[in-house]
């Protein structure tokens, strides 16, 4: 375990609890390069955590993911999905969002965003957020093994094959509403 960026097991559930605020979102990052995975990560947020749904990771190309992310949007509900702009995003979630319309899909509105923060400090950095406010479904490793092998195995420093799991992951993270901050002024005094 010495090392590893996250090192307790993430937690686990069986089913959803119920928030009045719970909004379904998608955090997508493309492949960058012909090595890079696609991961795309389907949740629940909520005011105490956000709940992973679904994972999409490939290195297949396009022809395969424009679609299979849309077919994963459309199959959740999704209603927020965000994709990384970076290196022909803009082009894909044009794409993804064509092929949400033609599947019958108009509730999931479709946002890039240029991602220029350092990856690697964007990951250390939220790397205690992400382990307290993440939840995956009971048995993740079985459904999203690649997904799970790359997030489990993730290093602190040195050689990382790919930070594309790792990457996602801490967007879910990054991008829950401000709103839902808690103030703790006055909470104590």
């Amino acid at each position: 375990l010495q090392g590893l960026m996250y090192e307790n097991a993430f937690k686990e559930y069986d089913v959803i609890p119920y928030s009045k605020k719970m909004v379904k979102k998608a955090y997508i990052d493309t492949a960058d390069e012909g090595k890079d995975y696609l991961c795309a990560i389907t949740y629940v947020e909520t005011e105490t955590a956000n709940y992973v749904l679904d994972v999409l990771y490939t290195q297949r190309p396009m022809e395969y993911t424009e679609p299979k992310t849309a077919e994963l949007l459309s199959k959740h509900g999704i209603t927020e999905a965000v994709i990384e702009s970076n290196n022909g995003g803009r082009g894909f979630a044009r794409a993804v969002e064509k092929q949400c319309r033609i599947m019958g899909n108009n509730l999931t509105k479709i946002k890039w965003f240029h991602q220029g923060d350092n990856k690697n400090i964007r990951i250390f950095s939220n790397s205690a957020a992400v382990m307290n406010l993440t939840y995956f479904p009971k048995g993740w490793e079985h459904l999203f093994p690649e997904f799970y092998k790359a997030i489990t195995s993730y290093m602190k420093v040195g050689k990382n094959d790919h930070d594309d799991a790792p990457d996602a992951l801490t967007g879910t993270v990054e991008r829950r509403k401000k709103g839902s901050k808690q103030d703790l002024n006055g909470l104590f005094g």
